[in-house]
């Protein structure tokens, strides 16, 4: 923003001189146009509105006065809206670089107004180039793995790898071993981890918790153990996606690869496991307990099938059922053609019925009501019959799958009379006046006659459900004559009963 180079450049450029007298004095850090502001510390009011008011200035001696704000996610909301303004309307030769860490914590009012360049990770190779670099100008030796470790645990982060890289050299005396730098990250035995995940896939569970104890008897944390699970089942299925990983160890990929391929299903769903485990530690009163349960859950889990074979066990099973109930039925005995062909004695005429449709009619009246039908090429019956009753009309809407108007009969109608053909009702306030018309048409097509269904300002009987209800009052009150259960109530005042199973209550 302010580098002039020789002088000639009048404009802020990318390409930085580092020579000319701007650069020096920001390099040095007394360049009194470029203001630095913590904001963790400055987070009120007060010290934006020491911004504010300075901003109205003009640069001492550079193109743009600068104001540098790190950490502006610890502003106050009182403190980002000050700022707002001064946002808007920056004067000319003034601009604000903010820096953080929680973008997610910025108000999008502040971003709207900014430019967002996001930093990204550096990725493995660059970082493991330069810290071998540092090392060499700084006369440390290393192991190549050991570099690999630290880079891969700083996670992209060079602040975090140079501090990793320090604390190394210091325990490893300016001589970098991979033993020294896994058991500095908690890494020591990662063979040991890769064993257990083996164990748990293979659902031996008494020796995965072996394995687990020997692991903590090492000094290495449950979480620490859990995450090690979870990051080689990630690499594992990582693996079994892409068959390899240029930025593992190649000594570890090896290992893993031998896991891949247990199948993606069953790796995916031990992940999951893995995570809500991890989650169950950091609020377990007993860090240990809550990991073996976590490697149990892991070798039960490894066992079950996958959804595809569970749906086409289910499929098979189905198409089987299906298969038993039609040999069954196109299998019936000569007993039962004789049985049904009795039945139908005294009719006015006879047609032979094999492949057809034999169709009879009784010359009683009352047999006129009913209708049979005989399938000879399936030996199937099926019967139209008349109920004789409201409740044996209710249970044949419910064989017959009309379960939305059984529930609007048994809720809000209350019955006057019944005959054969003829029904008389008495609907609720309020309640659908189509039921009566879907009532006739349903019974209709079911019985094959015309059914007469007729609305009355009667009073009538209850309604199923108030019948139903008074019964399970009556139930409840002698219920609780009952000694053994009048000894509860007399403990427990509040106490209700809820539901009575008619099966059980036997």
């Amino acid at each position: 923003m302010n580098c002039i180079g020789d002088g000639s450049k009048k404009d802020p450029s990318f390409e930085i001189c580092n020579n000319c007298s701007p650069c020096q004095s920001i390099n040095n850090g007394n360049f009194l146009d470029v203001i630095e502001v913590d904001a963790a510390s400055r987070t009120g009011v007060d010290g934006i509105r020491e911004i504010i008011d300075s901003v109205i200035y003009s640069p001492n001696n550079a193109r743009y006065k600068v104001y540098i704000i790190d950490e502006v996610h610890m502003l106050s909301n009182a403190a980002f809206n000050a700022l707002l303004k001064t946002l808007e309307e920056p004067p000319q030769n003034v601009k604000f670089i903010f820096a953080t860490t929680e973008i997610k914590k910025i108000p999008a009012t502040i971003i709207s107004r900014c430019q967002k360049f996001d930093l990204q990770r550096v990725d493995l190779k660059t970082l493991s180039n330069h810290l071998k670099n540092i090392c060499q100008n700084e006369s440390i030796s290393f192991e190549n793995d050991s570099i690999s470790h630290i880079c891969k645990a700083s996670e992209g982060s060079v602040r975090d790898a140079l501090s990793l890289l320090d604390q190394a050299a210091s325990l490893c005396g300016d001589d970098i071993k991979e033993q020294t730098v896994l058991n500095m990250l908690g890494l020591n035995g990662y063979e040991k981890n890769i064993e257990l995940f083996e164990l748990c896939l293979s659902n031996q569970c008494s020796e995965a918790l072996k394995v687990y104890d020997d692991i903590l008897q090492n000094g290495v944390q449950p979480l620490q153990i859990i995450s090690n699970l979870l990051e080689i089942s990630h690499l594992a299925s990582k693996i079994n996606v892409i068959k390899s990983d240029t930025n593992m160890i190649e000594s570890m990929q090896k290992k893993i690869s031998g896991i891949s391929t247990n199948g993606l299903p069953k790796l995916v769903r031990l992940w999951q496991i893995l995570i809500k485990s991890i989650e169950e530690l950091k609020y377990a009163p007993n860090e240990e307990q809550a990991g073996s349960m976590a490697i149990i859950k892991l070798c039960y889990g490894s066992s079950l099938p996958d959804p595809s074979q569970f749906l086409e066990k289910m499929s098979e099973q189905t198409n089987t059922q299906s298969e038993n109930k039609q040999t069954k039925i196109s299998e019936t005995p000569n007993s039962k053609e004789k049985a049904v062909k009795d039945n139908f004695t005294n009719y006015k005429e006879e047609k032979s019925y094999n492949d057809q449709t034999k169709v009879s009619e009784a010359p009683d009246s009352q047999d006129k009501l009913n209708k049979e039908v005989i399938v000879n090429n399936d030996e199937k019956l099926e019967k139209f019959k008349n109920p004789e009753s409201f409740e044996d009309m209710l249970d044949l809407l419910l064989k017959n799958r009309e379960s939305l108007l059984h529930a609007q009969l048994i809720n809000n109608v209350h019955l006057i009379s019944f005959e054969q053909l003829n029904i008389k009702l008495r609907l609720k306030f309020k309640s659908d006046t189509e039921i009566l018309k879907n009532l006739s048409s349903t019974l209709e097509k079911i019985t094959k006659n015309k059914w007469n269904v007729t609305h009355s300002e009667e009073d009538g009987e209850k309604t199923i459900v108030e019948k139903q209800n008074i019964k399970l009052n009556e139930q409840k009150e002698q219920i609780k004559t009952n000694p053994h259960f009048a000894e509860v109530f007399k403990h427990f005042p509040q106490a209700e009963i809820t539901s009575i199973d008619d099966k059980k209550s036997n």
